[in-house]
């Protein structure tokens, strides 16, 4: 028998944690999220998007490792700081200067690299509200990494409208009988 076959696993500086706990849940949410952005990586047409989305990825790694610690004499040091936001919010105003991202539900899939950011996104926004919720019940170790979630979704989504603007698709918007409108 496997350790973990009990439903437990370890943190950093716990052990025998149910397999079911929050943590786990958000750690679990940020790792798909870091998955999802491979495929991104992997097939983007565009050069920026996958240098962008590796640095992300690097970041991801990062959170994960400050929030699979309990207590703060075994966490790492903070990397998602204030410049990690400011970060995040230049590459926003740099990605959209160029692609209008509308006012109308966009449905995923017109290109491979968009809808796999716009599944990144929706794993990027639960994971974000798991975060949430493990802030009210145990408390961050950091005050950055809820906002930086909330930035790196409207990023990711921005980055979505570029892959499918690059690719000359176009967007197929939720509802075109009623011109887009939400």
């Amino acid at each position: 028998m496997w350790r973990g076959d009990l439903g437990l696993t370890d943190l950093i500086d716990r052990q025998d944690v149910p397999k079911f706990d929050l943590r786990f849940e958000v750690l679990g949410a940020l790792d798909e999220a870091s998955s999802a952005l491979g495929l991104v990586r992997a097939g983007a047409a565009r050069a920026e998007t996958k240098e962008l989305v590796l640095a992300v990825q690097r970041d991801l790694c990062w959170l994960m490792s400050e929030l699979a610690a309990v207590g703060d004499e075994a966490r790492p040091e903070s990397h998602i700081d204030a410049g990690r936001l400011e970060f995040l919010e230049s590459e926003f105003q740099r990605v959209t200067a160029g692609v209008p991202l509308g006012d109308a539900f966009v449905v995923p899939g017109d290109t491979q690299a968009s809808a796999a950011l716009q599944l990144a996104r929706a794993i990027i926004r639960r994971a974000e509200r798991q975060v949430t919720l493990l802030d009210r019940e145990a408390g961050l170790p950091n005050p950055n990494i809820i906002a930086y979630l909330n930035r790196l979704s409207a990023l990711v989504y921005a980055l979505a409208r570029a892959e499918d603007a690059a690719s000359g698709a176009p967007s197929t918007i939720a509802h075109p009988s009623s011109n887009g409108h939400r």
